[in-house]
C-alpha cells in the first residue's frame, strides 16, 4: 500500500444544465517523500484533484486515502500553499505562522514559539518576523506561506501554483528554498504541486502527471524524472535525459499551450 492512494476518483458538480464531471477515473499511488507535479491545460481538473487530497472536495466516486484512511475533510496532516499566499494582512510574519501552529499543535506555548522561530530561521526571515505582509516582497510572502505550512509538520504538502506570480529570478530562488526545506525534513514530506512550468516540474519532481483536457478529465500520462539529486538547474538542461523529457512533455501537451502559458522559452 502506498502512502497516498487515489482510487478511481470522480468529482462532479451540479449545474443548471445538469451534472458537470470535472475529473474521472483518476488513479495515482504516491510514496512517502515523493515530489509529484501535475500539469495540464487550464480547466483540466488539476486543482479539483488537489482539493480532493486537501479534503475540500468530496468525491462523487472513488476515494482518496492517506496511510490507508479515507480522507473525509481537511486535516493538519496536509499543509496547503496557494499562489496568493493567503496571509492575514493585520498579523506580523511571526503571528501568521504562530496562529497555524497554535491551531494544530498540542504542546506548550514555549514549544510553539520555538517551532515558529525554527521555521523562520529555515527560510531566512528572522530579521523580518515583526513585519506585516504588506511590507514584504512577493518572494518573502511566499517564504512565509511555505514556512507556515512546514511549521505544522504535515505529512503532505500541497502547492497550488505557488511560484506562478513570481518573476523568474525569484521563482528560481523559491524552488531552491523548497528543496532545502524538503531536504532538512529528511525528505519525508510528500509534495504535490500544480504548475504550468515544464522546467519547474522537471527540476523539482520525481514524477510528472500530465492531465487530459476537461471536462471529465483523466490522467493522460505519468512521466518519471530520471535525474539524480541534487540537481544543478544550469547543468541538467544540457543533458540528453532532460531534453528528451522536455520534448516528450511538450508533445503530450500539444500546441495548445502558448510559450507564455508554459512559463518558459523553448527553441527546437
Amino acid at each position: 500500500m502506498s502512502y497516498l492512494e487515489i482510487k478511481n476518483l470522480e468529482i462532479s458538480f451540479p449545474t443548471p444544465k445538469g451534472k458537470y464531471i470535472a475529473v474521472r477515473d483518476i488513479n495515482l499511488s504516491i510514496e512517502k517523500g515523493e515530489i509529484i507535479s501535475i500539469i495540464g491545460h487550464s480547466g483540466c481538473g488539476k486543482s479539483t484533484i488537489m482539493n480532493a487530497i486537501a479534503g475540500m472536495n468530496t468525491p462523487t466516486g472513488g476515494s482518496v486515502e492517506l496511510m490507508g484512511k479515507t480522507i473525509k475533510g481537511p486535516g493538519p496532516d496536509r499543509g496547503i500553499v496557494f499562489q496568493n499566499y493567503s496571509l492575514l494582512p493585520w498579523m506580523s510574519v511571526y503571528q501568521n505562522i504562530y496562529q497555524a501552529v497554535d491551531a494544530v499543535m498540542d504542546c506548550s506555548k514555549k514549544e510553539k514559539q520555538e517551532i515558529v522561530l525554527q521555521n523562520l530561521e529555515m527560510v531566512n526571515l528572522m530579521q523580518h518576523k515583526d513585519k506585516l505582509p504588506g511590507q514584504l516582497s512577493g518572494g518573502m510572502k511566499q517564504r512565509v506561506a511555505i514556512a507556515r505550512a512546514f511549521a505544522i509538520n504535515p505529512g503532505v504538502l500541497l502547492l497550488d501554483e505557488p511560484f506562478g506570480a513570481l518573476d523568474a529570478l525569484t521563482k528560481g530562488t523559491m524552488q531552491l528554498e523548497l528543496l532545502k526545506l524538503w531536504n532538512l525534513s529528511g525528505r519525508d514530506k510528500t509534495i504535490i504541486m500544480i504548475t504550468h512550468d515544464i522546467e519547474e516540474a522537471i527540476f523539482l519532481s520525481d514524477r510528472i502527471v500530465v492531465m487530459n483536457d476537461g471536462p471529465a478529465a483523466t490522467i493522460k500520462e505519468i512521466e518519471h524524472v530520471h535525474l539524480a539529486r541534487p540537481r544543478n538547474k544550469i547543468e541538467i538542461v544540457k543533458t540528453p535525459e532532460y531534453i528528451e523529457l522536455r520534448d516528450r512533455l511538450l508533445h503530450l501537451l500539444t500546441d495548445k499551450f502558448s510559450i507564455e502559458d508554459m512559463g518558459m522559452v523553448y527553441k527546437k
